[in-house]
């Protein structure tokens, strides 16, 4: 355990080593979980109500900036029927939270929300469902009241989707939604088309037949829908180019200190080397520190990577349950590989000040 004592030679220098990696990764950890969470949290409450196929405007950069105007949602009623389920989606800026979500369903879509308490809102009356995330951060329950967008809504009933971003949002009846959502007097539109089709063949076929009958608008299956936007593929784009950067700054972190360790001790490796290691052994203990530096670093970093997410999460900026509170095993399996193949790739440099010291020269390093 010779490589646990060289590192605990230098404590200061090995704890701030440490904490160099972990800033890194947690801020690696941090960012890859919100987006990977995000893509996923969308996917999930699609495909949790078996909605085979959504349609959107072809434009739209994200779900809430998608419109499809009054005649287009008449005309797809028309061509489909009860298949179709019309969904607003919005947020406003409301004192409580400056990103609240707001649903807008039909009744028949609202009776296949499981609720928890309480219960469905009733047709043509100012009612809404909490989300679970939504009525615990409110501190709200069912026949208490909520004011949205100046107005004052009942609480009929909490309801839990199991996604966590449509959790911490606010369903009431789609007519609602759209006059919140519409500050400017103008037509309401609607946000997406939702399509039930039964089998993989009509599926194909309804996407062929509203990709041709409607120009403006996109349909796609709802397994892939979250992964089209192109909000989200910039976002992705951006976080994995933070996190090649993040990784860059912990390489040059683990770098630095090797570089360090190996000028401290040439005159001790010349004296290893004269009885007989040859730089392979001197290397392969450079790299168990190394190791274990990048262990210790990828542990503390998921530890405050989790840690920033609560922070974040509670933040009143942040729309409710659109950030994630915990890591996933495969997160956490890719960030302590990163971390490792980091902690062999800042070896390089190391290495090769390694191969040219000489042990006779080495023994005379003071």
């Amino acid at each position: 355990m010779i490589f646990v004592r060289n590192v605990l030679r230098a404590r200061l220098r090995s704890v701030m080593t440490v904490l160099g990696i972990a800033g890194g990764v947690a801020l690696f950890v941090a960012i890859s979980a919100i987006t990977s969470d995000l893509q996923k949290q969308i996917g999930a409450a699609v495909s949790a109500y078996n909605l085979e196929v959504v349609v959107y405007e072809k434009r739209a950069t994200s779900p809430f900036s998608s419109k499809i105007t009054r005649a287009q949602m008449a005309a797809l009623t028309t061509q489909f029927g009860q298949a179709l389920t019309p969904v607003v989606v919005g947020s406003l800026n409301e004192k409580w939270n400056p990103y609240a979500m707001v649903i807008g369903v039909d009744s028949n879509f609202a009776k296949r929300i499981p609720l928890i308490a309480g219960d469905r809102f009733s047709q043509g009356r100012r009612e809404v469902m909490l989300g679970e995330i939504s009525a615990q951060r409110l501190g709200l329950t069912p026949g208490q009241t909520l004011r949205l967008d100046g107005e004052d809504y009942a609480i009929s009933g909490v309801f839990r989707t199991g996604s966590r971003l449509f959790d911490g949002g606010i369903m009431a009846q789609i007519d609602y939604v759209q006059e919140m959502l519409n500050h400017v007097g103008g037509d309401g539109h609607f946000t997406l088309a939702l399509l039930q089709t039964g089998n993989r063949e009509t599926k194909d076929r309804l996407v062929r037949e509203i990709g041709a009958s409607f120009p403006t608008l996109r349909a796609i299956a709802g397994t892939e829908f979250a992964g089209s936007l192109r909000l989200l593929k910039v976002i992705d784009t951006f976080a994995h180019t933070i996190s090649v950067v993040v990784l860059i700054g912990t390489c040059l972190v683990v770098t630095n200190t090797m570089l360090m360790a190996v000028a401290e001790r040439t005159r001790e490796i010349g004296i290893l080397m004269t009885v007989g290691w040859s730089p392979w052994l001197v290397l392969r203990m450079l790299v168990a520190e190394s190791l274990l530096l990048c262990t210790l670093g990828a542990a503390v970093g998921n530890v405050l990577a989790l840690a920033l997410l609560n922070i974040v999460n509670q933040m009143e900026s942040v729309g409710f349950g659109w950030v994630p509170v915990h890591l996933t095993a495969i997160l956490i399996r890719d960030s302590l590989a990163a971390t490792l193949a980091v902690s062999l790739v800042a070896l390089a440099w190391p290495a090769v000040v390694l191969w040219q010291i000489q042990p006779l020269t080495a023994l005379r390093h003071e």
